[in-house]
């Protein structure tokens, strides 16, 4: 299996577009998905709905929520990174969304080490970088919905930080057709980033002179429609194209079985990406807590030589009645 898809990538179904521009973009713990259920898809999630986590990948599918939804979730990132989430959305006269997302990034402590210590020095250091604002999505009609985001960026760095801001815009038409949906999002842009001593540590940071560089800006586009359903079985299927400013072009696809709104198995595959050629895997489960609907979820995603990395979250909504059964 490894093998068929890795023939199926030197075929590059997409050219190498963009190639020469990789590691040229700051801020890129911005490119974690936070979604258990969009890692467990591929990352094809621009068009999903029915998910807190659209926040994060498409802010106009966050129009779809007609109920307060509250999803946070936790990558174990490599090298012993720890990467948390969280997003709340609230309904506001029937056409409004609103929301709040915020994500970090810790380090943990690190020893320093110089060229003439190289087994360290006995000091510690952190990194820490976080980003975090609000989120509004508007209902233009039943089929097409708008959003964007803001986002105040922070990254703190032993004796340098640097502060930028960024927005996310997006939107989401859907139709009638097997639940069609197509959707657009233009991520992370804004200002470049540069890091700049800290001032309560200006009488120890050594003299550097350190440049700007751009956020991770993405372009994507993507559709997900109903594949197959009878009775309470539903297969779901996406699929994304991204054209992000710091790497290749790359197109992930995904299909989602679900049984009843309770159990969900998920299967994601990325194209054009070095290395991704094992197949990303999830699982979801869901069910009625008190006045609302709790769903757990976690998604699994093979990163070559770095190992296999792991997501948990959950998402809980308050039920109702008219509305669908939430996916995470």
């Amino acid at each position: 299996m490894t093998a068929f898809w890795a023939w199926i990538g030197w075929l590059q179904l997409l050219p190498n577009l963009g190639g020469q521009r990789v590691g040229l973009s700051a801020l890129s713990f911005l490119r974690i998905d936070p979604s258990p259920r969009s890692v467990g898809l591929g990352g094809a999630a621009v068009a999903l709905r029915n998910d807190p986590f659209s926040a994060y990948w498409n802010p106009g599918a966050l129009s779809r929520l007609p109920y307060p939804a509250v999803g946070m979730s936790h990558t174990f990132w490599i090298a012993g990174l720890d990467y948390s989430y969280v997003a709340v959305s609230l309904p506001y006269k029937e056409v409004h969304r609103i929301g709040l997302q915020a994500q970090f990034l810790t380090s943990g402590p690190i020893e320093r080490r110089t060229e003439y210590q190289s087994t360290g020095t006995g000091e510690y250091f952190t990194a820490t970088y976080w980003a975090a604002g609000p989120v509004y999505a508007y209902e233009f009609s039943d089929r097409f919905s708008a959003g964007a985001s803001f986002k105040l960026v922070r990254e703190q760095l032993d004796f340098f930080q640097a502060t930028t801001w960024l927005v996310d815009v997006g939107f989401l038409y859907q139709t009638d057709v097997r639940d069609f949906r197509f959707g657009v999002v233009v991520q992370n842009f804004g200002p470049n980033s540069r890091l700049r001593v800290r001032p309560s540590k200006a009488d120890q940071a050594p003299q550097a002179s350190l440049r700007g560089y751009p956020p991770p800006t993405l372009f994507a586009m993507g559709a997900a429609l109903r594949v197959w359903q009878q009775g309470p079985h539903r297969i779901e299927g996406a699929l994304q194209l991204n054209h992000p400013n710091d790497n290749t072009e790359n197109l992930r696809l995904g299909l989602e079985y679900s049984y009843n709104g309770l159990l969900f198995l998920r299967l994601g595959q990325k194209l054009g990406l070095v290395e991704q050629y094992v197949p990303t895997a999830g699982l979801g489960l869901s069910r009625g807590v008190g006045r609302g609907r709790l769903t757990l979820a976690y998604a699994a995603e093979w990163l070559g030589r770095l190992g296999l990395q792991h997501r948990i979250g959950f998402v809980w909504q308050k039920e109702v009645s008219s509305s669908p059964r939430s996916s995470l």
